[in-house]
């Protein structure tokens, strides 16, 4: 559940300096910002992370890649659009949904997966460097824990979504004694 108020009184102002949401974009910023200096313009963080979701897991249907990446759908689709455009990466039906497809590394998205990670594990090095020794592991396990939440959040929507929608779909369907 939400909180309404923060632990301040709400009569004080609104500080970027303190506000996690803020703070997070800002951390995004930096991971973004380093990965872009080490790895160059071949590949941007998200379409890296979708790489690397495809390697771990080849055949994940979009929607899967959304929960295993975190990325919207709408920027997910536009990006998988874009990458299969590149051949990095190819698209076929999916053997047990014909609605959906399963999302497959192409040998060019294989090839630059392999030379970019040396890049990107240094980028993510350079983020921890900032921090000190004895800091870094309880904040990679906050950041680790963080995702979890996130993703038991939007499972939870979507089982929610799902009840609503078949209660929805059964008060739409006439009763039999009305239709007589």
């Amino acid at each position: 559940m939400a909180r309404s108020m923060t632990d301040g009184p709400e009569s004080e102002p609104f500080r970027l300096a303190t506000s996690a949401s803020h703070l997070l974009h800002r951390a995004e910023q930096l991971a973004s910002d380093r990965f872009a200096q080490l790895v160059g313009d071949a590949v941007t963080l998200r379409q890296f992370a979708v790489l690397v979701a495809i390697a771990e897991n080849p055949g994940l249907s979009q929607a899967e890649l959304v929960r295993a990446t975190g990325i919207d759908r709408s920027t997910l689709a536009d990006t998988v659009q874009r990458m299969e455009k590149r051949g990095w990466i190819s698209r076929t039906t999916a053997p047990l949904d014909a609605r959906a497809h399963a999302v497959h590394l192409a040998t060019s998205g294989t090839a630059l997966l392999a030379s970019t990670t040396r890049h990107a594990r240094a980028a993510d090095a350079a983020i921890l460097d900032l921090l000190p020794r004895t800091k870094r592991r309880t904040f990679q396990n906050i950041l680790i824990k963080l995702a979890k939440l996130a993703d038991e959040a939007a499972e939870k929507a979507e089982q929610q979504a799902k009840r609503e929608a078949k209660r929805e779909k059964r008060k739409s369907k006439p009763k039999a004694s009305a239709r007589k």
